[in-house]
């Protein structure tokens, strides 16, 4: 009975540290694209931090929704499903609480803001996973993000004022969070060519 019991804590334990990580993960990876929209751009630091914790109550609900569907289905599939998924909820946020819908507001990229949302569950998803045949991938994510950010840092300091810097950090957001999501969903689906459950947790 005590062991029911010390495996039962042990498994909340693990959940509640996943759910932690992807949380942190998940806001980190949307906050430079933020950083770029809401304070190169507009010089708007609320709308960051608003952004974040919207973002962040998002994810939570996100990590629940997730877990439902890997235990649903198998691993490429329910992957596939998550990444869709957070692409479409994505634009809904965009189009119904921001303003930027395609009737709203028709210069906002749609591409670019369906891969934004996609890497907010997909890259703290990978990076939860505890499957060693992912750590190369997450080593990727991790170089990717810092070459980013070190790109965006970068043009901030030497693009002028105005609409050079406009274009730059726009186009950065939208290439620099597409080319992420296409890596992750490439690299993940070679990763398991077979169908596997993912880890209780």
């Amino acid at each position: 009975m005590n062991d029911q019991r010390l495996d039962h804590q042990n498994t909340l334990l693990r959940s509640a540290g996943n759910w932690l990580v992807f949380v942190v993960v998940g806001v980190l990876t949307a906050a430079v694209g933020e950083l770029q929209f809401s304070v190169f751009i507009r010089g708007d630091w609320a709308n960051l931090y608003g952004s974040m914790g919207f973002n962040a109550v998002y994810l939570t609900g996100a990590f629940l929704v997730t877990r439902l569907i890997f235990r649903m289905t198998s691993r490429r599939a329910a992957f596939l499903l998550c990444a869709g998924l957070a692409a479409v909820c994505g634009l809904m946020v965009e189009w119904f609480a921001i303003g930027n819908s395609p009737w709203g507001n028709p210069d906002a990229n749609q591409v670019g803001m369906a891969a934004y949302w996609a890497c907010l569950v997909i890259v703290p998803l990978i990076v939860i996973d505890p499957n060693p045949q992912l750590r190369p991938l997450k080593r990727k994510i991790a170089i990717y993000s810092l070459a980013y950010t070190a790109a965006a840092l970068l043009g901030q300091v030497v693009t002028p004022a105005g609409v050079w810097r406009y274009v730059y950090h726009i186009w950065m957001v939208v290439f620099g969070y597409l080319g992420l999501i296409i890596m992750c969903l490439i690299a993940y689906l070679r990763c398991f060519r077979l169908t596997s459950p993912i880890p209780a947790g």
